[in-house]
Parts: structure tokens; C-alpha cells; sequence
């Protein structure tokens, strides 16, 4: 079997294209197996290419290991060979005890005739008390060490079955059970001299996703950008240049099948005409950038396009299941920090950075862990975030600001002309318990309204302060001045109209 290994690896959403590459001597035509392969390797995704030479066939061959004298194969580990060490030492510690238990059993034999041959002589009046009492003598210093040897025996025994519980408990942990099958590459060559193969295919069982640090320190945002990747294929990848991609090979080419939708129009009913149904809904609000992202990440949310990524360096992961996280790029960028609380979630305020995505390539979106000049302050996400866009991450709450939020719903309908009226008043008690003054950027939500018929109107003159803004999706933003070891409140009002034919509210 020639060796073919390893020299790139793209690791996709699900799985990983594995490309072999190895120089091979041909004379006329020969039939080569390469290898080995992984088990699990997808035979219908193998592509050869053979440079100085022509190709007659290639094909994935699975079949039973061989083997060798010994018990063990010759790709072995360390811990494997040690655990066979371990049962052939038991193997020999037992031989030994038996040894040992046969010497103690023949001494108490040859005592037995001792004293058997004894009692003969001395009733026939043949005494022999000197040498008697030196046989006795020479049996007892023999059973003696045979009994030191005994114990001596019993203790490398119970040490020797500690041992190899240790090795078996160990390497049923670190490893799985060696397989018995192997897959090897097959080609069939014709022509003279040296050949470059070059080999490709899909294995599954492996998946990577984006991870990130970031740390604020003195209006400063280091963002280092890493890979966590995974892989449990059977096969090591040894120094290996890695890439990574969003591609999704597993997913359906096939074009969805079409469906008739037939629509048609009909005149509104006299009722329909007098009242118009409503409802009031949450919408989870789904940007890229600052604030951007959705809850849940099924994948590896790449903004919609196929992108690839090199790792830094040359890599070596082993196929042990475990997460391995790579450097791919990091940089730094100036931030503007703002104190932000938003009391209908949350009581606490946290420290918001906002900076820019200085990279020359987008934030896919993962986890991030946060820091800053105290140290770790928790995990937070990050968005699908382009190049040069802006991007807001919270950097853990600020200690000894508190919002208490206090809400009062006034609702009256016209007896006239049935119009109703909902007026919403929030008020806002905030405390500072630090020596530092703060600027406090607390965020409420009203209404947005998509029906000409229920208008929403933030009611200014009753606001104190004034909402710095409120934006397209709802957002008002009130700025808070807080005096060091004190307290402020805020009030914010706004209203709900609605005519006198919506229902629903």
C-alpha cells in the first residue's frame, strides 16, 4: 500500500473535502492501492486527477484489516501498545504466582514426608536427632522464602490488575475500538516513470463555526476573529493547509415544484365596510450590523453568498471529536461607548461599544467572549456585520445604575363617534450609586402602526425629556443626565388613536 497524504482540507457547514496529493512510480500499466482512507468517505464525490501518467480507473475499496503477529495493528497508539504491554506483564505475573503457589504446596509436601519419615525411624530405634533438626532447619528457611516470595507475588499481582484497569478505563476514554474494516483508493495507471495523483473527496462528521474575542480597554475595540473546528472522520489531519467555507453541498439542487395560486377580487360586504379587524403583533427585528441578527443560528449565517477563508498557518487536527479553535485574522478599532438600559427587559445597564468592522472581509455571525479592563464579563453574539460597517456590542452591565419602571395605560372611547383612545405613560426612576456621573441612554418602544385608520403619536409636551429620537421600527431613545450618588426620572407619553370601525384592540 502506497501512502498518499494529506495536504488540504475545506471544512464546509456539515462536512469536509479531504485532497490528497503523492508522487507515484508507473511502469506500463499498474495497479496501485493508496491509502488508507477514511470509512467514511462519500464514494460518489471522488475525483482523481493524474498528472504523467494515464488514468484507467479509480474507485473506494472497503474491506477487513489484516492483522498482524502481535494483535496489533502497525497504526497503534501509544496508549494501545501500553495497555498490551500492561496484560502481557499481567500474563507473566500470573505464571510466576502459579510457580510460587506450586514451590509453597511442594515444601509443605516435603515437610509432610519429613516428619512422616521421622516417626518410622524412631520406632524402629533409629535415632537421628542432628540430622533430623537440620532437615527441619533447611525446610523451614526454604518455606520462608517461598512464603516471602508468595506475598511478594500477590502484590505485583494486585498491582499489575490496578495497572491494567487504569490502561483499559484510559483508552476506552481517549479512543474507540480499533476497526476492523479499511478503505483504500484503487488506481489503475498506464505509462513510464514518475506521476503526481491528485485526490479528492467528501467525508462527513465534520463542521466548523466562527467564534470571536473582543476586548474594550480605553475607547478601543481588539476583535480577534477564530474558527472552532471539528472533526471526528477517522483520519488525523497532519499539517495540513485548512480552508473553511459556507458552502452547502447537502443541499437540494432540484427546483422547487410550482403550484397553481389562483386570486380573485370580490366586492366588500356592507359589514366588512363598517368595521376594519386588527391586531397587535411582535416582530423580531432582523438587520446586519449594529443590533443586527436573529436569535437562533441553525448554521453558519454567511449574509447569503458563499464565502472561503484560509486559516492563518498550516494546522494539525486529530480526529478525536474535540473543538479545536484557529486564528484567521483579528484587528483594532476605535469605539464609542454609551451607558444603555432598557427597562422593559431588563432593569440593569450595560456598556454598549460601537465600532467599525475594520477587517478586510465581513463578521460572519457567532458567539463572542467579552472582556474588558477587569477582566471577563460574560459571552454575547455578533451579526452578519459587512466590511466598514458599524457594529454595537454590549460589554457587561454597569455596576450601580438601576431603572425602575412604572407603566400607566389610560383608554377612552368616544360615545359619538366610537374613536378610541389609548394613552400609554411610562415613567421612569433612575439611580446612580457610583461617584462618577453618567449619561444614560434608556430605550422604550411604542406602536407602529400599518393601517391609515389607528395612528400612534409620541405626546412631546408631556415627555421629560424630550426622546432624543424615535426611529422607523419604534425605538425612542431618551438621554439621561445622572449625577453622581443621586437620582433622576423621566416621563415618556405617547398615544394610540384608532377610529371608530377597528376592532381587534
Amino acid at each position: 500500500m502506497t501512502t498518499l497524504p494529506i495536504s488540504q482540507v475545506v471544512v464546509m457547514e456539515d462536512r469536509a473535502q479531504i485532497e490528497r496529493v503523492g508522487a507515484i512510480t508507473v511502469a506500463g500499466r499498474t495497479r496501485l492501492e493508496l491509502g488508507p482512507i477514511a470509512l467514511v468517505a462519500v464514494d460518489r464525490s471522488l475525483e482523481v486527477n493524474v498528472t504523467g501518467a494515464t488514468l484507467l480507473d479509480a474507485r473506494l475499496v472497503r474491506r477487513r484489516r489484516e492483522r498482524p503477529d502481535g494483535g496489533l495493528f502497525a497504526d497503534a497508539s501509544a496508549l494501545r501498545r501500553e495497555c498490551q504491554t500492561a496484560e502481557r506483564d499481567f500474563v507473566a505475573l500470573v505464571d510466576r504466582m502459579a510457580q510460587c503457589h506450586t514451590l509453597v504446596e511442594a515444601l509443605a509436601h516435603a515437610r509432610g514426608e519429613v516428619l512422616r519419615s521421622i516417626s518410622q525411624a524412631a520406632g524402629a530405634g533409629r535415632p537421628e536427632a542432628e540430622t533430623w533438626t537440620q532437615q527441619l532447619d533447611q525446610l523451614a528457611q526454604q518455606q520462608r522464602t517461598a512464603d516471602e516470595r508468595m506475598h511478594a507475588a500477590g502484590r505485583e499481582h494486585t498491582a499489575g490488575e490496578r495497572r491494567i484497569a487504569d490502561a483499559r478505563a484510559a483508552l476506552s476514554q481517549a479512543e474507540p475500538a480499533e476497526p476492523e474494516l479499511e478503505c483504500v483508493l484503487v488506481v489503475t495507471l498506464e505509462g513510464e516513470g514518475s506521476a503526481e495523483v491528485r485526490a479528492r473527496y467528501q467525508v462527513p462528521c465534520a463542521a466548523w463555526r466562527p467564534a470571536y474575542r473582543a476586548r474594550l480597554d480605553e475607547g478601543e475595540v481588539a476583535l480577534e476573529a477564530d474558527a472552532v473546528v471539528w472533526q471526528r472522520t477517522g483520519e488525523d489531519w497532519t499539517d495540513v493547509s485548512l480552508m473553511l467555507s459556507t458552502a452547502r453541498p447537502t443541499l437540494g439542487t432540484t427546483p422547487p415544484t410550482l403550484f397553481e395560486d389562483r386570486l380573485s377580487t370580490r366586492p366588500k360586504q356592507e359589514a366588512e365596510k363598517k368595521q376594519l379587524e386588527v391586531a397587535v403583533r411582535e416582530v423580531v427585528i432582523e438587520t446586519t450590523g449594529e443590533g443586527g441578527g436573529s436569535d437562533e443560528l441553525p448554521g453558519v449565517d454567511d449574509g447569503g453568498e458563499a464565502r472561503l477563508l484560509q486559516a492563518s498557518a498550516r494546522v494539525s487536527i486529530p480526529s478525536d471529536g474535540a473543538a479545536h479553535r484557529l486564528r484567521l485574522f483579528e484587528f483594532r478599532a476605535p469605539a464609542s461607548t454609551s451607558c444603555v438600559c432598557a427597562p422593559e427587559l431588563a432593569p440593569e445597564a450595560c456598556v454598549v461599544a460601537r465600532f467599525e468592522n475594520r477587517a478586510d472581509r465581513p463578521l460572519l455571525a457567532g458567539p463572542v467572549d467579552l472582556a474588558r479592563g477587569s477582566g471577563s464579563v460574560g459571552r454575547g453574539s455578533i451579526g452578519f456585520t459587512a466590511p466598514g460597517e458599524r457594529i454595537a456590542v454590549s460589554f457587561g452591565s454597569e455596576d450601580g445604575v438601576a431603572v425602575l419602571r412604572d407603566v400607566k395605560i389610560e383608554r377612552e372611547t368616544s360615545r359619538l363617534t366610537g374613536r378610541l383612545t389609548q394613552r400609554t405613560t411610562v415613567t421612569l426612576h433612575v439611580s446612580n450609586a457610583s461617584p462618577i456621573a453618567r449619561t444614560l441612554q434608556v430605550e422604550e418602544r411604542v406602536v407602529v402602526s400599518e393601517v391609515k385608520e389607528v395612528e400612534v403619536e409620541v405626546v412631546t409636551k408631556s415627555c421629560t425629556p424630550v426622546a432624543r429620537e424615535v426611529d422607523a421600527d419604534g425605538i425612542a431613545r431618551i438621554e439621561l443626565a445622572l449625577p453622581a450618588n443621586g437620582t433622576a426620572t423621566a416621563t415618556f407619553v405617547w398615544e394610540l388613536s384608532a377610529s371608530g370601525k377597528v376592532h381587534g384592540l
